[in-house]
C-alpha cells in the first residue's frame, strides 16, 4: 500500500524560510546603521584626537623659538609660515588642504596699573599683539577664530606673553549617517586650542 506524506511539514518549512526572509529584510537595515554608527564615531573621536595633537605640537613648536620671521619662507625653521607646512605633514591622514584651518596668535599683558591704594594690577590685553591665519588651500574658508575672552587665560604677569595655536578641521560624516549626526550629538566643525608661554624670548613681535 502507497502512503502519502503529510503535506503540512512542507508547508511549514516553507512559512519558516519566509518568517527569516521577513526577519532579515528588517534587521539588515538596522546592523548596516550600527555599523556604520560604529565606524563614524571612530572617525570622529580619531579625528579629535589628532587635531588636538596638531593644536599641541604647534602652539609648543612656536613657544620653544627664540626668533620668529614673517618672509613667508615657509621652509625655514624660524618662519612663522613653517608651521602651516608642518599642519599639513601633521594632519595626515586628514584632508587639511580641503577642510583644515590654522590660526596662530600671541597675547600679551596690558601695562601695571596702580590704584589709588597702592595696588598695581596686570591683565591681558583682548586683541593678540599678532597673529597669522592659515587655510588648507587658496579656495577653503578663512578660520575665524573662536577666542573671545582672555579670562580662560591662566593668571598673567609684568611682561608676560602667551601664544595661542587654533586649529580648525570640517568634519564630512558619512551621506547615510549625516542626517543625524547633529542630532546624535555631532559637530561639522572641530576645534582645538592650546596655549603656551614662550621659553626663551616673549615673541611679542614678527621680524
Amino acid at each position: 500500500m502507497i502512503t502519502i506524506p503529510p503535506l503540512w511539514p512542507r508547508r511549514h518549512r516553507r512559512l519558516e524560510r519566509g518568517v527569516a526572509a521577513i526577519e532579515a529584510a528588517l534587521l539588515m537595515p538596522v546592523a548596516i546603521f550600527l555599523v556604520l554608527g560604529c565606524v563614524e564615531t571612530y572617525q570622529y573621536f580619531r579625528a579629535e584626537a589628532l587635531i588636538n595633537r596638531v593644536a599641541f605640537t604647534v602652539a609648543n613648536g612656536v613657544a620653544m623659538q627664540q626668533t620668529l620671521y614673517d618672509r613667508s619662507q615657509c621652509t625655514k625653521s624660524d618662519d612663522i609660515c613653517i608651521y602651516n607646512t608642518i599642519t599639513n605633514d601633521l594632519f595626515e591622514p586628514l584632508d587639511y588642504a580641503a577642510h583644515g584651518g590654522l590660526i596662530i596668535s600671541a597675547f600679551v599683558t596690558t601695562d601695571i596699573v596702580i590704584d589709588e591704594a597702592g595696588n598695581s594690577t596686570v591683565s591681558w590685553q583682548n586683541a593678540p599683539k599678532w597673529f597669522k591665519s592659515y587655510k588648507g588651500s587658496p579656495t577653503a574658508n578663512d578660520p575665524a577664530s573662536r577666542l573671545t575672552d582672555t579670562d580662560i587665560f591662566p593668571p598673567p604677569k609684568a611682561g608676560d606673553t602667551l601664544i595661542v595655536a587654533e586649529v580648525f578641521y570640517a568634519h564630512e560624516p558619512y551621506i547615510m549617517s549625516s542626517k543625524f549626526w547633529a542630532a546624535l550629538g555631532g559637530t561639522r566643525q572641530m576645534y582645538s586650542r592650546f596655549v603656551f608661554r614662550p621659553r626663551f624670548d616673549d615673541l611679542r613681535e614678527l621680524k
